[in-house]
């Protein structure tokens, strides 16, 4: 047997940098005593940590947070160790230790990445091994320690039901029967027979998945029969496509995965192609005449301009004379001399009017600025407004309705009464001249009547009378006249074909009716082309569903016509049955894969019922097997349970029965009653302290029966909960009936303590004491003497 001697540890918890060991040695009874918040249970923590690598009380509650520190690091120190000595009966030791690892990610800090952070070692002769769990399962003999501890070696403080209430009847008898090493070899078979099904339904289902492929792409079951005759030699239909990518598919010697869908498509292909010849020669004449009509911009160009597009150059002079006339027009009418004067076309101005004086124009001009420069100062200010004024005036007659003033906007309400308001303001104005501003004044006036108003005339009437292309349009034209030889072209092409267009041709610039007379008459001339086609012959549009002669011509023949002459019928009917031949060979084949997929999944069929049927039989051996070996714990919990507990509401000393409530021959549930006779678990029958009992009572029943190696019990402050008589029946148990077991046990009151003492002592039992609060160890001796009655009263007990 193998018992804890000495442990170390080393900042975990409240347990500093300087190593603090605990010498359990050979003592029977280990009491860890002292107040609360001294270190009771971070001992058992620690033994816990390091013979799992984990703590059972630790709950999760980071939620996406990363802690900073260990949460069993003291003081955030980060070389927490705990170092444990074991011993055996042939005295032989051998030391653990359990430490955290040098280079952790922030992560790995959270509670639920808890078992990450440790490293275990084994010390031999003062050198660090690496090791691992497996290596202290197998130490004490168990396939799984870090279960066997919990279950029975180890009862926590506030947990004591934790295997009760966390477990449901079913998960209690599932982790029970995993402690039989009994069946293990057969779990394991088990484990293998159920991994073969796994791999035939899985071999089985992926069998089906290929027939039902099968079948549905070549369109065959088990029964078809397939006849293949003499395949003809191959050969190209369309050479020129071998070594391109647009290479069509049923052309190719081979046609992989060919499949009734895919020889549907390869004949439907040839069809098409059959058809195209058949009807190339309309094909080829309708393509012609949609090609014409496609180019529409050059329909309306035509219809448009072609008529105009031989006077070009004098509709650009037009534009041009027109321009240069409404921008001396604008200079007429900003009354500004100086503007009309630097007018560096004022002479062809004139001309094109056909203003006759124009020498006394210039010279009067130049005569009325030299005039203004010397009218100087404020006067020449009022002279301007005066013009301005004037004109002002002269414009109100363009606006009959207006009675507002243009510039201060008063309303006048009416527009004879503003009329009189303006001419009233132009009278003070001229008030306040001098001679020579009204000199000035009346030269200008006089000018004005005699050369601006006229000449406003004369442009206003040559604009009207010679109007003038927009941008656009000569655009347009000059467009048309770099198609001129495309449009003679369509013209020999209408004319030889017999299409009507020349009353559809504009004879005007601009043209009349503008961008609607240009886009209905382009209609009504490709209306008038796409007649001209003819009527196509029978079967034509049939066979040209969707446009499918467009996709032929470009895609097998690369748009060009000259081709379309190298295939004949008989060729493609070659081809055809070349195809076909292809595809009854290859459907010989699939028809022979598919009969023995069919035997294949049949022989699977026959394996997965019977592996299924011998894995219901072993499940059910195994169960009736456990059934029989809990028998094993069945008594000594029943004993421990009436031993410790005394008193409860089923009778005085009655124990606890473990009961399968189904009553079958297998182990299915596991159930705690008081009575027999009751299906109500203890859970909802006792209280906590009765229930504390009896898990201390089924962890000491496990222990006895199933500890192999490891022979300490560690039992954390067990009677916080429990009556006094408990109590003391716990003692006896103990003392009794674990006279080869290592006791660890916690407590924070000092009579407790005192009792275990007295009771272990009496019957010269080793006791050692560990007062945490002074971090010192204590052996007691009996000093107590004893009569003898009193001993064999003892004893009889």
């Amino acid at each position: 047997m193998i018992k804890l001697s000495k442990v170390t540890f080393t900042n975990f918890k409240i347990f500093g940098e300087d190593p603090y060991t605990i010498n359990f040695a050979d003592q029977r009874l280990i009491l860890l005593d002292g107040p609360n918040g001294y270190g009771k249970t971070s001992v058992f923590d620690g033994i816990e940590l390091g013979l799992t690598g984990n703590l059972t009380r630790l709950i999760s509650l980071e939620g996406r947070q990363n802690p900073s520190d260990i949460v069993v690091a003291h003081q955030g120190r980060d070389n927490v160790k705990i170092e444990l000595e074991f011993s055996d009966n042939e005295g032989s030791t051998r030391t653990f230790i359990r430490q955290l690892k040098q280079t952790i990610p922030n992560s790995a800090k959270k509670i639920s990445r808890f078992q990450e952070l440790w490293d275990i070692y084994e010390i031999v002769d003062g050198v660090f091994i690496p090791s691992n769990q497996n290596q202290l399962d197998t130490y004490f003999q168990s396939s799984d320690f870090k279960r066997d501890f919990l279950l029975f070696h180890y009862v926590q403080q506030e947990e004591t039901s934790r295997f009760l209430k966390s477990k449901n009847e079913t998960q209690r008898a599932e982790e029970l029967a995993q402690l039989f090493g009994n069946t293990r070899d057969a779990d394991e078979k088990l484990n293998k027979l159920v991994e073969i099904l796994g791999k035939i339904t899985a071999r089985k289902r992926k069998k089906s998945g290929q027939i039902e492929q099968l079948k549905t792409r070549y369109n065959i079951d088990a029964e078809t029969s397939i006849q293949t005759e003499g395949l003809e030699a191959h050969f190209f239909i369309l050479p020129w496509l071998q070594e391109s990518k647009d290479f069509a598919f049923w052309d190719a010697e081979n046609i992989p995965d060919l499949n009734e869908e895919k020889l549907n498509n390869a004949l439907k292909e040839i069809e098409y192609l059959k058809h195209f010849l058949t009807h190339k020669d309309f094909f080829f004449r309708n393509l012609r005449f949609e090609n014409a009509i496609a180019q529409k911009e050059v329909i309306q160009l035509y219809v448009g301009y072609v008529n105009s597009i031989s006077n070009y150059d004098r509709y650009v002079q037009k534009s041009n004379a027109n321009g240069i006339i409404r921008s001396f027009l604008l200079e007429l009418n900003s009354n500004s001399l100086e503007k009309i004067a630097v007018n560096e076309n004022i002479n062809d101005i004139l001309e094109l009017l056909a203003f006759k004086d124009i020498e006394t124009f210039k010279y009067q001009l130049d005569e009325l600025i030299k005039l203004e420069k010397k009218s100087v100062g404020l006067n020449s200010i009022y002279s301007e407004l005066v013009t301005h004024h004037k004109a002002m005036q002269s414009g109100l007659s363009n606006v009959p309705e207006e009675s507002a003033c243009m510039l201060c906007g008063h309303d006048y309400k009416s527009h004879m009464a503003l009329s009189d308001a303006i001419a009233e303001h132009g009278d003070l104005l001229k008030q306040e001249l001098t001679g020579q501003d009204k000199a000035l004044i009346k030269a200008r006036e006089e000018f004005n009547a005699k050369f601006v108003l006229p000449l406003v005339q004369i442009c206003s009437d040559y604009i009207e009378q010679n109007p003038s292309p927009s941008q656009e349009e000569l655009l347009a034209l000059s467009k048309a006249r770099n198609l001129e030889s495309r449009f003679n072209n369509l013209r020999e092409w209408l004319l030889k074909e017999g299409i009507q267009f020349d009353d559809l041709l504009a004879s005007s610039f601009p043209v009349s009716g503008g961008s609607n007379y240009i886009r209905e008459a382009s209609n009504l001339l490709s209306e008038r082309i796409r007649s001209v086609v003819g009527t196509a012959p029978k079967g034509y549009y049939e066979s040209n569903v969707n446009g499918v002669f467009d996709r032929i011509y470009v895609d097998y023949f690369q748009s060009k016509q000259a081709r379309t002459g190298e295939i004949q019928e008989e060729q493609l009917e070659s081809k055809k049955r070349y195809i076909k031949g292809l595809y009854f060979s290859s459907l010989k084949e699939v028809a022979e894969k598919l009969s023995k997929l069919i035997s294949t999944k049949a022989l699977l069929d026959k394996a997965e019922v019977e592996v299924n049927d011998l894995v219901g039989v072993v499940k059910t051996k195994i169960k009736q097997y456990r059934k029989k070996l809990i028998t094993e714990i069945e008594i000594p919990f029943y004993i421990y349970s009436g031993k410790i507990l005394q008193s409860h509401q089923a009778g005085l000393g009655h124990g606890i029965f473990i009961k399968d409530p189904t009553g079958n021959e297998e182990l299915k549930n596991v159930r705690l009653v008081s009575n027999w006779e009751s299906d109500h678990d203890i859970l909802n029958t006792m209280s906590s302290g009765q229930i504390s009992a009896i898990v201390i009572s089924l962890t000491l029943a496990l222990h006895k029966v199933y500890s192999s190696r490891f022979s300490s019990v560690l039992i954390d402050d067990p009677v916080q909960t429990m009556d006094e008589i408990n109590m003391s029946s716990l003692v006896e148990v103990l003392r009794n009936d674990f006279k080869d077991k290592q006791v660890i046990l916690s407590t924070h009151e000092d009579k407790v303590a005192r009792y275990f003492t007295y009771k272990y002592l009496k019957y010269n039992e080793s006791v050692k004491i560990v007062n945490l609060m002074q971090r010192r160890e204590f052996v007691p001796t009996n000093r107590f003497k004893y009569r003898q009655f009193e001993l064999k009263h003892q004893t009889k007990q």
